[in-house]
């Protein structure tokens, strides 16, 4: 592993105290609040989050399993390789006397106070020409003002596409959409096949990248995200409808390190269907067959990082039964 390195990284907040541009707000969640300089007027690719949400989650955690992550791939085989962690850059405590001059306080809106905040790269949105195709072919037209609407709101220039490989849009209550935005955009599996897109080379890439997160950085995954956005490099995918684009990991405060047992084993299986639907699924939910294909690849990519099948094995099978026993709860 390699040793982490906090007070030469200390130096990007030191950064952030030579600019004067205001923060832009580009996201939240439990955890807290996510700001960057604005993209249209400076180059930098810095996402700032703050630890002022919900109680119960902890920035330090999110830094220290996005270190494992990072230092958990210069040993990942390449084939494993197919999907992109943001740079993680510094965690900044409450404490800490750069807060003391006021100048990075000041880049936030008036009333912000000091708090512990991550520091990383940050995911880049989806250019205008797609986050317009989007609009074009999902958005609701009523009211027709809608879709006009939904351009000129600047909160919607941060547009990461959540690929939902678990769910589909088709037959899910239409008259509960009570708002449409481009942050955090869902596309379902059925969406995905009707744009053309391949489902099931992102279902590769997600069992690949599960098969490092767990036997690799030995963690449970909990709660993580994938987006596809841009990639910071060659692009992963290309397609007509999004463009050139990668998928991103993101969120890690509520993974916990993972036990290579049958304890870690039940672990990993109850936060697997504890996180958004992003991984196929087994049961009724698995319309397109993409799940065996995942199970399968999931078990295949394992060999890579362990020499026995065993537990790669009990857990997908866990996962089945987990998903079996709550169907036949639900159907009794």
């Amino acid at each position: 592993m390699i040793p982490k390195q906090d007070v030469p990284k200390q130096d990007v907040f030191a950064e952030q105290s030579l600019v004067q541009q205001p923060y832009r707000r580009i996201g939240a969640g439990f955890c807290g609040s996510v700001w960057s300089p604005d993209f249209t007027t400076t180059s930098t690719t810095v996402a700032i989050k703050r630890e002022d949400g919900g109680p119960g989650r902890s920035l330090l955690n999110d830094y220290n399993i996005h270190q494992t992550i990072i230092q958990s791939l210069e040993s990942c085989p390449l084939e494993l390789r197919t999907f992109t962690v943001p740079q993680c850059l510094a965690f900044v405590p409450k404490e800490h006397p750069g807060w003391q001059d006021g100048k990075v306080l000041a880049r936030f809106p008036p009333g912000y106070e000091a708090c512990n905040i991550l520091i990383s790269e940050r995911i880049p949105p989806m250019p205008a020409d797609v986050r317009n195709r989007i609009i074009d072919k999902f958005c609701p037209s009523n009211p027709p003002s809608l879709p006009d609407q939904i351009r000129a709101d600047d909160k919607n220039r941060d547009c990461l596409v959540r690929p939902y490989l678990g769910r589909s849009k088709h037959g899910r209550d239409q008259s509960r959409i009570s708002f449409f935005s481009l942050r955090n955009c869902p596309l379902h599996v059925d969406q995905m096949y009707d744009l053309g897109l391949s489902p099931k080379d992102y279902s590769s890439a997600m069992a690949k990248t599960l098969a490092f997160l767990h036997w690799g950085a030995k963690i449970d995954a909990n709660d993580i995200e994938f987006v596809l956005a841009p990639g910071n490099s060659a692009p992963q995918f290309s397609s007509t409808f999004l463009g050139g684009h990668s998928l991103w990991i993101l969120d890690f405060d509520c993974c916990k390190p993972l036990s290579l047992d049958d304890a870690g084993v039940e672990q990993a299986a109850r936060a697997f269907l504890k996180n958004d639907p992003f991984y196929p699924r087994p049961g009724r939910t698995n319309s397109y067959g993409l799940w065996e294909e995942f199970r399968s690849e999931f078990l295949q990519y394992s060999r890579l990082i362990l020499d026995s099948q065993d537990l790669p094995t009990k857990l997908m099978d866990r996962i089945e039964e987990l998903v079996g026993e709550k169907e036949s709860a639900e159907g009794s």
